[in-house]
């Protein structure tokens, strides 16, 4: 493993190196698909190879979606499951806030390195993530610019060290669906909150099972 400190504006913690053969690489990830060779991780590494679901979603969630998002990721969290995420704006962001908020440990998958936390508005959740025994990763090395194409890369990871992926709200096209697409090329099992989103409803009639779910606002 190689360490390397933070610069300034980021969590301050170590970089760690894992290569692909370390005994800290995911076992998941080791199995699919273009696996990265190595990843870059800040925090709990032990967390790589434990039992974890992904909560993905929509950026720009409704509000029955962000009241899913939070309840399952509390579920998810409190019956032992670690919570991946991708650390985006919407769905990712209130799944994360409600797993720390059950002191559940979370992994936050990175579209840039992880000293430079995409976007700056979640620099708080990282921090706290941090905070709660969680973990950072990246493929990306420390420095490096992002491209938009890193963003769809990411969604590989996100599904490849999960156990589940668990689709909250999403369009037909976009970055939900392409995490979805990894999660089917990996042979992720996949699970689909029952809300009237076109996305959601397109892997409904492909008889992907349902999340029924209790979105009353008043709880």
């Amino acid at each position: 493993m190689i360490q390397k400190k933070l610069i300034q504006d980021t969590p301050k913690n170590t970089i760690v190196e894992i290569s692909r053969n370390s005994p800290n690489f995911p076992y998941l990830l080791n199995n699919i698909k273009d696996s990265p060779d190595q990843l870059y991780a800040i925090g709990n590494t032990q967390l790589l190879n434990m039992p974890s679901v992904a909560i993905v979603g929509t950026r720009k969630p409704t509000k029955d979606a962000a009241k899913a998002a939070e309840n399952i990721a509390r579920l998810y969290g409190k019956n032992g499951f670690i919570i991946v995420s991708g650390l985006a704006l919407g769905v990712d962001s209130i799944a994360m806030k409600s797993a720390l908020k059950v002191e559940a440990p979370v992994i936050g998958v990175l579209p840039s390195s992880v000293d430079n936390i995409v976007p700056k508005k979640n620099i708080y959740i990282a921090n706290k993530i941090l905070e709660k025994n969680g973990l950072l990763i990246s493929e990306r090395n420390n420095g490096s610019n992002v491209q938009n194409y890193h963003y769809i890369k990411r969604n590989r990871i996100i599904s490849g060290i999960s156990m589940a992926v668990i689709v909250v709200e999403t369009a037909t096209k976009g970055g939900t669906m392409h995490t979805v697409n990894f999660a089917k090329e990996q042979i992720r099992p996949i699970l689909v909150v029952d809300l009237p989103a076109e996305g959601n409803q397109k892997l409904k009639k492909e008889s992907y099972p349902i999340i029924s779910i209790n979105t009353n606002h008043n709880d």
